[in-house]
């Protein structure tokens, strides 16, 4: 369920729009949740208004509102209304309920609108600077609705005038906290869901929040909850342990507790707001310090991969100019080869000579043609320099690559069976450079299924033409499949894992694909196999395109 985003220059992040079908899913949830929640959480009975120094649905429909925006303001005053009537049994006239609710709708949604249009909060907090200007409109905003709130109230009578002031930071207190508390914890779950992670360090840290809980409760000195500041302990220590992820789940289970003994203390209002005052500061501070070290974990891993990136870009390097040495190493060589096939050919031209040594010697003399063929577009390729495009018929390819590919795949008693749908159009491509990628995955095939050693080894190649005008090649196996961790880098420089393998045979054969204006991709992978993809442009579709 986790939400796109897009990154801007520098550290600036922007929430991609979110999906409709999932802001549906997210508002019906709401709906679902919310009087249960309200009810569960409204701790102050007196008056019977939500006027309360602990006010956790105010972190959900602020939450709502900044994952969705404004089409869930219908949801968030449904929401409202039904929490008055049926929680608190309609404590004020019509009017006043109305008016209040208004004040607090207007509030959070101008907030969240805000905050959504500018990009100043990324959702998933990836940044302390997006912790700050959640708590600092947090600040604003709640002050804004508790005394419009207080004041639509106090006009109609449901209050007591001369204590509007007192009545107005206790609704500002309670918001406040209960937004702190609730809203980072709903915007995670959206916007980064994970699953928890379950260790022997985790369970001592829960152990230690729940006997921290517990001791602040014990009756020491002159009165109770002198040990309220060990509550930081075991705060500061899961925040540093697990970043932001940890300080919210913290700091819910420490309200969650501190409210559930204060309500079993039967303490008065008093002393629930002087300990909610505290707990503000708690949760402030476990909030900034797991940002904090989350934002932290984040730069690292982000230099981490930009130093990965540098070196791969060096070692990269070094590949080219060794393969570009290579090749001309190699060319000189194969040219000599060449020449003494044809003098051989040339002395075997005589009416005793078997047939068979000419078809012999030409064989020969026609794979150290193609050996330099194939590095001279090697080194084509190391010098970025575009293909040399000609009309080829999709299955003159094939059938090039498949003759090239049999003797490996029989030696390995792979059975290597085709599957041509004609008509298959023509491909402007280079000949070479194509039957080289697919002559790499058949024998990336062929090695797959030799490895897994079963008792049927068989490679399908599938071609057919595709539309919109284009050729997918297919080449589908009946391996181990491909691991999950080399999925996402199959494509990577040097990532490989064939003992004797350099990693380069897959993101070489998906640039000269894109320099053809096609597309290479794993379609599928399973325990039983997995099936690589080529899509090629049929020539007068590119040729259209070049235009």
């Amino acid at each position: 369920m986790s939400l796109p985003s897009t990154t801007t220059s520098g550290m600036e992040h922007r929430a991609a729009p979110i999906e409709p079908r999932l802001a549906l899913l997210l508002i019906v949830v709401f709906l679902a949740v919310y009087l249960p929640f309200d009810w569960l959480t409204f701790i102050h009975t007196r008056p019977s208004l939500n006027i309360t120094p602990w006010n956790p649905p105010a972190g959900l429909y602020l939450a709502l509102l900044l994952i969705v925006g404004g089409r869930a303001v219908p949801a968030v005053a449904v929401a409202l209304l039904a929490g008055d009537v049926v929680v608190r049994g309609f404590p004020a006239s019509p009017a006043a309920l109305v008016g209040s609710n208004a004040v607090i709708l207007i509030g959070y949604t101008v907030t969240a609108l805000v905050l959504r249009r500018h990009g100043i909060l990324d959702a998933g907090f990836g940044r302390v600077r997006d912790m700050a200007v959640l708590l600092g409109a947090t600040f604003v905003s709640a002050a804004v609705v508790a005394v419009g709130v207080v004041g639509v109230l106090g006009a109609d009578g449901a209050l007591p005038r001369a204590e509007l002031p007192i009545l107005a930071f206790q609704y500002w207190l309670g918001d406040v906290i209960g937004i702190a508390v609730v809203a980072p914890a709903v915007l995670l779950a959206v916007t980064r869901p994970a699953l928890p992670r379950l260790s022997f360090q985790a369970a001592v840290q829960g152990l230690a929040l729940i006997t921290a809980v517990a001791a602040v409760f014990l009756p020491i000195g002159s009165g109770q909850f002198n040990l309220f500041y060990i509550l930081f302990l075991p705060l500061v220590w899961v925040a540093v342990s697990h970043g932001l992820a940890g300080a919210v789940t913290a700091t819910v289970v420490l309200q969650g507790g501190l409210i559930a003994g204060l309500r079993l203390s039967g303490l008065p209002l008093d002393a629930i707001i002087y300990h909610q005052t505290l707990m503000l500061a708690l949760a402030i501070t476990a909030l900034f310090l797991g940002a904090l070290v989350s934002e932290r974990r984040q730069a690292e891993a982000s230099l981490r991969d930009h130093q990965n990136q540098l070196a791969m870009i060096a070692r990269l390097a070094v590949t080219g100019e060794m393969a570009s040495a290579l090749a001309h190493e190699l060319n000189q060589p194969l040219l000599a080869a060449i020449s003494y096939a044809r003098a051989a050919q040339r002395l075997l031209d005589r009416p005793d000579t078997p047939p068979r040594a000419h078809e012999l010697i030409d064989k020969a003399v026609g794979q150290a043609e193609r050996a330099g063929e194939v590095i001279r577009g090697l080194r084509t390729f190391l010098r970025n320099a575009p293909p040399d495009l000609t009309p080829v018929p999709a299955a003159a390819i094939v059938h090039e690559a498949l003759a090239l590919a049999r003797a490996d795949a029989t030696y390995n008693a792979v059975n290597l069976r085709t599957e041509l749908t004609e008509p298959l159009p023509v491909v402007l491509a280079d000949r070479v450079q194509i039957e080289q990628i697919l002559l790499n995955l058949i024998h990336n095939s062929v090695e797959s299924v030799t490895a897994a050693d079963g008792t049927r080894r068989e490679v399908i190649v599938r071609v057919g033409a595709s539309p919109p005008e284009g050729v997918l090649f297919q080449v589908e196996d009946n391996g181990p499949g491909v691991a999950p961790d080399m999925v996402d880098r199959l494509y990577s420089p040097f990532a490989t894992t064939k003992p004797a393998g350099m990693g380069l045979g897959l993101p070489i054969c998906r640039s000269i694909t894109e320099a053809h204006r096609g597309r290479l991709w794993l379609d599928t992978t399973f325990t039983t196999g997995a099936r690589f993809c080529l899509w090629l442009p049929a020539a007068v579709s590119t040729a259209g395109d070049l235009s």
